[in-house]
């Protein structure tokens, strides 16, 4: 009669380790999650003409059409050539013909160019230059108006107005995303020594090293796909050609822009999960035992037997 099999005794080590492994692998994810972030901010912060394009789209609303459409009646008004009254008839007949509306984007073009304007200058606005495409409509809204006007008339006034640009408020700009590129510096650097540290944790708790390394750099790469596509998605989501606002449209070009970095982050760790992986299947060849058999004089004799 076999004797009862006793319960294996609990491994309260293995069991540690285990759940630290679990809690180092949650903040390894976490970590790459803000580096990857952190360096798709890095580049956009970076790219000054994103920046500038997506602040062209925010400020290109129906508010900024009407500030606009101020500066012009201002402008015709300061050089004598209409009174406020029929300055503004004047702006508002034309303000939503295609012309115009080319005035207008030049305008808000210029305005968010001179808010990036490099420190220490003086930044204006000519409105000679960006509402010229406007001048005909002009001429021709002011002529029903207050009778005969040249389009020369118009350019004249135009050319005594320019628009100038509060340097406390282009040094705000400036100043937002410059903090804005320091903070998200900072934030890499964390996130990447979070990230370091966890990968050596994991490694250290782990008996197949090399093949956690390929663990580690696969997820890097399923997580910089992710955010490739997330990112992707929500430029599409929020394309302001959908009906979205300024706002969505300006946070769109964002969403869309430096996606390389993602692409960057994933070749090259797809390159270190790849190299991961062959050391650790030539590792596990190398400690493959190998059997070799050998014939003896008794095997030979027992392959002859036959039996009668």
């Amino acid at each position: 009669m076999s004797s009862p099999t006793r319960n294996a005794p609990y491994d309260w080590r293995a069991s540690t380790k285990k759940g630290a492994l679990s809690i180092v692998m949650w903040v390894f994810g976490l970590s790459t999650s803000l580096l990857l972030v952190g360096l798709w901010g890095r580049a956009v912060t970076v790219d000054q003409t994103t920046v500038a394009e997506s602040a062209a789209t925010i400020v290109d609303a129906d508010i900024a059409r009407d500030r606009v459409m101020d500066w012009v009646a201002d402008a015709m008004v300061h050089a004598s050539v209409a009174s406020p009254e029929r300055a503004a008839v004047v702006v508002d007949r034309v303000k939503d013909t295609p012309e115009m509306q080319t005035a207008i984007h030049n305008l808000t073009s210029a305005f968010v160019a001179a808010l990036f304007a490099p420190e220490g200058t003086d930044p204006v606005i000519d409105v000679h230059d960006a509402v010229r495409p406007a001048v005909p409509v002009l001429a021709s809204a002011m002529a029903d108006e207050a009778g005969v006007l040249d389009e020369s008339t118009i350019l004249a006034a135009l050319d005594e107005t320019t628009i100038g640009l509060d340097t406390d408020d282009a040094a705000g700009v400036v100043a937002v995303v410059e903090g804005a590129r320091s903070f998200v510096n900072l934030a890499v650097v964390v996130a990447l020594l979070v990230m370091l540290g966890a990968s050596i944790a994991a490694i250290a708790l782990s008996q197949e090293r090399f093949a956690m390394v390929r663990t580690l750099a696969t997820r890097v790469v399923v997580s910089a796909l992710s955010f490739a596509v997330f990112f992707r998605l929500g430029r599409w989501a929020l394309d302001p050609s959908r009906g979205r606002s300024p706002i969505a449209g300006g946070t769109s070009i964002l969403l869309g822009s430096n996606g390389h970095v993602f692409l960057l982050t994933a070749l090259v760790a797809a390159v270190v999960a790849a190299l991961g992986g062959w050391v650790a299947w030539r590792r596990r060849l190398t400690r493959r035992p190998v059997i070799i058999t050998e014939a003896t004089d008794s095997d030979d004799d027992t392959r002859e037997l036959v039996l009668v």
